[in-house]
């Protein structure tokens, strides 16, 4: 609020934040040696003039012990302990002089049970117990029969700031103990929180890894047959005008295909709604058929009994067997057809795809989506994934998924094949 509004000037505005709980918090520490130096001119003073240089050297040690009592209570415990323990060796020990002495000792007394270690803590106790004690000696040697009084009133005396200090400590610790469980649930939820951003980014990531591969696995299928019709009709064009038209055919199949896959998928990634029917061992007669119709040959072979599989399990069948021959189409050689395997025994489905490659060409680029969209897809369907080079140094792509078949819902089920 502005001064003009509250009518204070910036001297009186600065007097009344300092006023404040927090401004005296904050400057404590000159508090209390403000307080440490009043002290020492009140006890002196008047000493000063009658050559109580005796008490003046006390009220010097115990302002001292005023201004240490909370940054070092064990300190000021021991400057006071001094102080008085001299007194009846100086002969000063009168009620005036002694009346002196409570204000730091009870000081004091309070610090060290409210700042101190446990065992300043409990120094303090003893010191309580110890002055009690020694009052009521004094008052016996001088030949008081009140001794007894004089115990009970220096226990109560002591004892009541010690307590003090012992109820403040409590608060202070369990103030500390508040802020540190508001730290720790700070530092909880801010965990908590970059948790679930990392979560987050590794779900988004691994999504666009699968974005990824889809659309490594559309596209690239579907531009290998484009391609391999276009070459084919331009260069039959002359010689066979009608096999441009079927060629053309398959273009525009396999483009049409293309689009309404991405599509799927693009609508897949603007609605959060469950992916649509994914291809499977199924789809694998127009898959065989779309590439011999490319042009690749294909000898498609089957041993054992086969049995249904998961729809995960299909879709890596699928796939793998789609960018291996989408490999072999784009990259590999003529010179003999690409082998497609399927090894069905009782624990274990191995599908295999082997090709010629053009001797110093590779078959697939390593830093492509190829080989670890095929070996990730194997992995998540709880199979393995092997690529490299085959027997008389043919490429070869193999993929082992591991079959069930104790279910009592699982059938033979019998492996169409597709004939050139």
């Amino acid at each position: 609020m502005d001064d003009k509004a509250t009518g204070l000037s910036t001297f009186e505005r600065r007097l009344l934040e300092l006023a404040t709980p927090a401004a005296w918090v904050r400057y404590r520490g000159f508090v209390e040696v403000g307080v440490a130096l009043l002290y020492f001119m009140a006890a002196s003073l008047g000493e000063i003039g009658r050559g109580g240089m005796a008490v003046v050297l006390l009220a010097l040690l115990l302002a001292v012990a005023i201004g240490l009592h909370r940054v070092q209570p064990l300190a000021a415990l021991g400057v006071a302990a001094f102080a008085t323990i001299t007194v009846p060796f100086l002969g000063i020990a009168d009620a005036t002089t002694m009346s002196v002495f409570w204000f730091p000792l009870l000081l004091v007394l309070f610090g060290s049970s409210a700042y101190g270690r446990p065992v300043t803590k409990w120094l303090g106790f003893v010191c309580v117990i110890v002055g009690a004690v020694g009052l009521a000696g004094i008052s016996w040697i001088f030949g008081s029969q009140g001794g007894a009084f004089f115990f009970v009133f220096g226990l109560a005396a002591a004892g009541l700031p010690w307590t003090a200090g012992v109820l403040v400590r409590s608060l202070l610790d369990r103030r500390a103990l508040t802020e540190e469980r508001r730290v720790l649930g700070e530092s909880k939820a801010h965990a908590e929180v970059r948790l679930t951003a990392a979560e987050q980014e590794a779900a988004l990531e691994h999504e666009r890894n699968r974005v990824a591969r889809d659309v490594h696995d559309i596209v690239a299928h579907s531009l290998a047959v484009v391609i391999a019709q276009a070459d084919g009709a331009r260069y039959a064009a002359k010689a066979s005008p009608e096999s441009v038209d079927e060629a053309l055919a398959t273009i525009a199949s396999t483009a049409r295909g293309a689009l309404g896959d991405v599509r799927a998928l693009l609508t897949e990634l603007r609605h959060s709604q469950e992916a649509g029917p994914q291809p499977g061992m199924n789809d694998l007669d127009n898959l065989v058929r779309g590439f011999r119709e490319s042009g690749l040959e294909i000898d498609w072979t089957s041993y054992g009994v086969g049995v249904p599989l998961s729809e995960s399990a299909g879709l890596a069948v699928y796939r793998v067997v789609q960018e291996s021959l989408t490999n072999a189409l784009r990259h590999g050689a003529r010179t003999s057809p690409a082998d497609l395997e399927f090894d069905w025994s009782d624990s274990t489905l191995t599908v295999s795809v082997t090709n010629d490659v053009p001797q110093g060409e590779r078959s697939v680029n390593p830093s492509g989506h190829g080989i670890p969209g095929m070996r990730e897809r194997a992995t998540l369907a709880g199979g393995s994934f092997a690529a490299g080079d085959g027997t008389n140094g043919r490429y070869r792509v193999r993929i082992v998924l591991p079959l069930d078949r104790t279910s009592g819902l699982t059938q033979p089920m019998p492996i169409s094949q597709v004939r050139a």
